[in-house]
């Protein structure tokens, strides 16, 4: 088999991608995988297939003359897209979203190539919805995405294929003793300034007075210099466990051992919470577009599975991880809740999807 996989614009976008690719090497070792990647984009930085190389840019909803150039770029990217698929010559497009996944599938269908595509977040995408028509299959992580596709019968809930690591059969050997909690703070690679504040803030009102809590902050790489800071300024560095980490690369160990994480509602945060079924903290980005964060917590939220805290509420996080804290019932619940978004064998039936679609 050989498949070209494409996405980009964040690594919610491109870890579906390489966890679909490696899933496909898994089952089948003699598969020809490639990636379309961006000029400069992160999966250059993730992704170990072969890749090759478009200039691709997403077109902004207002008026803006950057939309000339980006529109240029897109039928220059089509193009280019068409001569990487000459050459390679796949069996199937594997599309996991973001604007750089628009052309390349688009291209795939033009020249009679399959295209699936992986929709990870509860609204679509720009790219996905634009793609609905040329697809053959779309995959989907939630099921509340339903009601915004038009081609129905295309749909396939798969849940979000994963990397390996995390699982519900994980149990961490350095678990610390039971009398302790442990919470897990973070906001993505690069880190959220105002969730680090916010911990902060949770460290000077609760932690340094709760001996049976373990705190861990993860602060993302551009913000760990600066915390560390602040952390001297308020004399947080005199809470021993009160631990601060710049970036944790064993997420799926520590996110085992954690009771509750405080967390970004990206999808594939989600996805992990689930599968470990954690309770949960979410502070849904408000940077990012359509909203699509608030969405995906709203719908665990809406059945019970996570706590959702907004940004422009970040004042309350130390008295609802409180009331967390004290209510086992609740956290019960919640771990019930969200272990209904896992989707067992996502990476499986994905694989055994394609299957079928090139047996066709």
């Amino acid at each position: 088999m050989r498949v070209l996989l494409c996405g980009a614009g964040s690594a919610g976008h491109v870890n579906p991608a390489i966890a679909i690719g490696e899933t496909i090497k898994k089952n089948l070792p003699k598969s020809k995988i490639a990636y379309v990647a961006t000029v400069s984009g992160i999966e250059n930085d993730l992704v170990d297939f072969e890749k090759f190389h478009i200039d691709v840019r997403g077109i902004k909803r207002k008026l803006s003359l950057s939309n000339v150039k980006s529109i240029y770029l897109t039928l220059t990217a089509i193009r280019d897209s068409k001569r990487i698929i000459n050459e390679f010559c796949p069996d199937i497009v594997v599309g996991t979203g973001g604007y750089a996944t628009f052309p390349v599938a688009y291209a795939a269908h033009k020249l009679g190539i399959k295209v699936a595509l992986h929709e990870s977040n509860v609204l679509p995408g720009k790219a996905i919805k634009m793609l609905e028509r040329y697809a053959d299959v779309i995959f989907t992580n939630f099921r509340e995405s339903e009601q915004y596709f038009n081609h129905k019968e295309k749909l396939c809930h798969v849940g979000n294929p994963l990397r390996s690591g995390f699982d519900k059969s994980i149990i961490a050997e350095n678990k610390p003793e039971n009398s302790k909690q442990v919470i897990l703070c973070y906001g993505g690679s690069l880190g959220s300034e105002t969730l680090n504040n916010a911990a902060l803030d949770v460290a000077d009102n609760l932690i340094r007075y709760r001996d049976n809590i373990i705190f861990i902050l993860a602060t993302g790489k551009r913000n760990y210099y600066d915390v560390c800071k602040k952390i001297k300024e308020r004399r947080i560095d005199k809470i021993k466990n009160f631990i601060v980490y710049e970036y944790i690369y064993d997420m799926a160990s520590v996110m085992a051992n954690a009771d509750i994480v405080i967390s970004r509602a990206g999808a594939i945060t989600i996805s992990e919470l689930a599968a470990l079924e954690k309770v949960s903290i979410l502070v849904p980005s408000p940077y990012v577009s359509d909203n699509h964060q608030l969405k995906n917590a709203q719908a665990l939220e809406n059945k019970g599975a996570a706590v959702v805290v907004r940004e422009d509420c970040l004042y309350s996080l130390t008295d609802t991880l409180r009331e967390l804290l004290a209510n086992v019932n609740k956290k019960e619940k919640m771990r019930k809740a969200i272990s209904r978004f896992y989707v067992p064998d996502s990476n499986e039936k994905i694989y055994n999807k394609i299957l079928s679609i090139l047996k066709k």
